[in-house]
């Protein structure tokens, strides 16, 4: 505990530059005489930090300081930055500044990790502001009021009480809790790209009262309908990325039989259809008929616009 005051107090003279011992007391809880103790175990460490006396006194750090490597061990420094990338790799969140700060007081990089956003992640304004919009809401207990389309193409309007942000998939979703909703005790999740016209609801609501009931309150979770898929040895690398290696059967001739247990809707078949040709459902056989529908379907819209000879020459 005393460390990682210690570990706070440079941080915080790190941006400010200058502070004063009651400050700090106020701040860590502490009294002004473990304040100076505190700042006694920083200076005996190397660390250029000093007081001064008189109307315009405190506690200061010397400018341009880089920390002493014996304070946290390179490991431990790795630790710290390591975390603080991954946090800034993050879509609408920043660990930039931080980062940055760390990186200069640490006089160090790490340069063997790196991370890439892919050029599909471009994140719209207006996606940052519904994001934003929803931290804000998780702050000030506010409930919100939007229009929704569900993974089934399914359209509403929800009143609901944001609870946490979560970045699941590359994306961010948040939970909520709605007083009629039936399903998990009145807890839904909504993925923040499908909003559309979100505003602040009137109210406030306390936060402590809507945690989800103990495990053992809670109803067993449905049971999921199991799929067996077959992947072709051209895309059966791509297995790999989702599937459970528990339920993967290698087969003969290279291909994947996969058993998979989730929900029959519009995101299952989307993914199926990602797979082209290289994919059989092999049980239930509904789900190889819808998908034979969606392929011609796709044909016929594209013979549909298909140019003909002559605008082609």
């Amino acid at each position: 505990m005393e460390n990682n005051r210690l570990f706070k107090i440079l941080l915080l003279l790190l941006e400010k530059k200058k502070t004063t011992a009651p400050e700090l007391a106020e701040l860590f809880e502490v009294s002004v005489r473990t304040v100076y103790r505190d700042i006694d175990r920083l200076s005996a460490a190397g660390i250029p930090v000093y007081t001064t006396t008189g109307k315009y006194g405190g506690v200061h750090l010397m400018d341009h300081y880089v920390m002493d490597k014996s304070l946290l061990s390179e490991d431990e420094q790795n630790e710290i930055l390591l975390g603080l990338y991954s946090v800034s790799s993050i879509p609408h969140l920043s660990g930039n500044r931080m980062l940055n700060r760390l990186t200069a007081l640490f006089d160090s990089k790490l340069d063997w990790i790196e991370f890439e956003h892919s050029p599909f992640e471009h994140i719209p304004e207006e996606e940052m502001e519904r994001f934003n919009q929803v931290k804000q809401a998780i702050f000030a207990r506010h409930p919100l009021s939007f229009h929704y389309v569900n993974s089934n193409g399914e359209a509403s309007t929800e009143i609901t009480y944001p609870i946490k942000l979560i970045f699941k998939n590359h994306t961010w979703y948040f939970k909520g809790w709605q007083q009629n909703e039936p399903k998990n005790n009145g807890f839904k999740t909504f993925k923040i790209k499908r909003i559309s016209k979100l505003n602040f609801a009137a109210g406030y609501y306390d936060q402590s009262l809507l945690h989800p009931p103990t495990d053992e309150s809670q109803e067993p979770p449905a049971k999921l309908p199991i799929t067996q898929v077959l992947f072709s040895p051209t895309i059966a690398y791509r297995v790999h990325d989702f599937a459970d290696p528990a339920l993967v059967e290698p087969q003969a001739d290279g291909s994947l039989r996969v058993t998979l247990h989730v929900e029959v809707d519009e995101r299952l078949y989307s993914f199926l259809m990602s797979f082209g040709g290289d994919v059989v459902v092999l049980e239930p056989g509904y789900i190889q008929e819808e998908l034979i529908k969606r392929h011609r379907r796709a044909l016929e819209h594209l013979l549909d616009y298909q140019p003909s000879e002559q605008a082609r020459h």
